[in-house]
């Protein structure tokens, strides 16, 4: 499954200059619809979009920011209920990964309680 697609279904967009884009959606058992991906994207951009994407914030573990964005020394978190596309999920946990000086590695998975 294409992240575009993912995003779309959270009512968001993708990061201009995503790339290595792996995501997958899973339907039905337990966990309901689920869906989960990790792409690579410029380290310098990943604070703004993160700020920029809708939907309720929740803080995780961390001292967060106004914009609930969590600053850690391996990179940023940020989680969201509800957000608000068509994807039915309950909330969205986003990890942002520095590898190195340019680049991030984010990583997202949505929960359906």
């Amino acid at each position: 499954m294409a992240c575009s697609e993912s995003m779309y279904a959270m009512g968001w967009v993708l990061p201009d200059h995503a790339s290595d884009q792996r995501c997958t959606d899973l339907s039905g058992g337990l966990a309901g619809h689920t869906r989960s991906g990790t792409f690579r994207m410029p380290r310098a951009d990943a604070r703004p979009w993160l700020a920029s994407l809708p939907g309720e914030r929740s803080k995780p573990d961390g001292a967060g920011s106004e914009s609930s964005v969590v600053e850690r020394k391996e990179g940023l978190a940020l989680d969201v209920l509800r957000p608000p596309g068509s994807l039915q999920a309950d909330e969205v946990k986003v990890d942002v990964r520095w590898e190195n000086e340019d680049t991030a590695v984010v990583t997202f998975e949505t929960s359906d309680y």
